[in-house]
């Protein structure tokens, strides 16, 4: 066996492993929703595909530390010119250093064409949570039972009943939603559609609005918004200008926090506590 050989095809491997990876946390549903819905691909959850895509780097930071090594002649030699004099700043250094610089300068700058690779991922990432369901708040899957129901104001008499039809065993106040789902069988979100009942029982009341902005609503408009959540649009616009905003309620949530030199959480917060649970 040789060391060098060794070191050069771990490296390989480690590349090919974090191209694989990157690529797949790239088009991976946003967290929480990959967690609310139990996303997985060839039956690896989204946290296991980051951690082999972390572990892999420290992999990779290795052995191509050693691979320096062994080859640092031949890297050298890339910084000499004619005369075979060290340079750093060689024709092909300028070059490779301008292509990084630019790459991360047009990165920065949020202008295209990399910009686009941004807006795929959150395109792909409104896409996944349009068809995998988002949670109703950050890390529901976490609350146990009985403070879940409190916490998305479904009736807890009336959800047990929907759960018992169904046949999910094992339901009691205390336990978490995803070990719930979990024994059986199920993904978060799959239990919270049997809470609910089917779809022509279900209250259309209005909603309880979330403590974190849920993906995709910050480009919904006011009016959109107020009627996902049942709520009156002209109290949400007297309760924001109460409050010393300008409103058109035909701009996107994100736009009038904008306009206003705040953000879209402080506009959340605003129509939670004027609406109340």
């Amino acid at each position: 066996m040789s060391l060098r050989r060794i070191v050069s095809l771990t490296l390989f491997l480690s590349i090919l492993v974090m191209l694989v990876t990157s690529i797949i946390l790239f088009i991976v549903p946003q967290g929480r929703v990959a967690y609310w819905s139990d996303w997985m691909l060839w039956g690896i959850s989204k946290t296991q595909w980051g951690n082999i895509h972390t572990n892999t780097g420290f992999l990779m930071l290795i052995a191509g530390s050693f691979h320096i090594y062994y080859n640092w002649r031949p890297i050298t030699a890339y910084m000499k010119n004619k005369a075979r004099q060290f340079k750093l700043f060689t024709p092909n250094f300028n070059v490779a250093l301008g292509l990084m610089a630019l790459f991360v300068g047009l990165t920065l700058a949020g202008v295209p064409p990399l910009v686009w690779i941004q807006d795929l991922r959150e395109k792909i990432e409104d896409d996944g949570a349009a068809e995998l369901g988002e949670p109703p708040y950050g890390h529901a899957e976490e609350s146990s039972l009985q403070v879940f129901f409190r916490n998305v104001g479904l009736d807890p008499n009336l959800a047990k009943e929907n759960l018992a039809a169904a046949g999910v065993e094992g339901v009691a106040p205390e336990i978490i939603i995803i070990d719930l789902a979990h024994a059986n069988g199920m993904s978060p979100q799959a239990l919270y559609e049997i809470m609910l009942g089917p779809q022509d029982q279900r209250p259309t009341g209005a909603l309880p609005i979330p403590e974190s902005m849920p993906r995709g609503s910050g480009r919904k408009t006011l009016t959109d918004f107020c009627s996902d959540y049942n709520k009156d649009l002209g109290e949400a616009v007297r309760l924001l200008e109460n409050a010393g905003w300008r409103v058109d309620s035909q701009l996107s949530l994100k736009d009038i926090a904008a306009e206003n030199g705040k953000e879209s959480l402080d506009l959340l917060d605003i129509l939670r506590e004027g609406f109340g649970p």
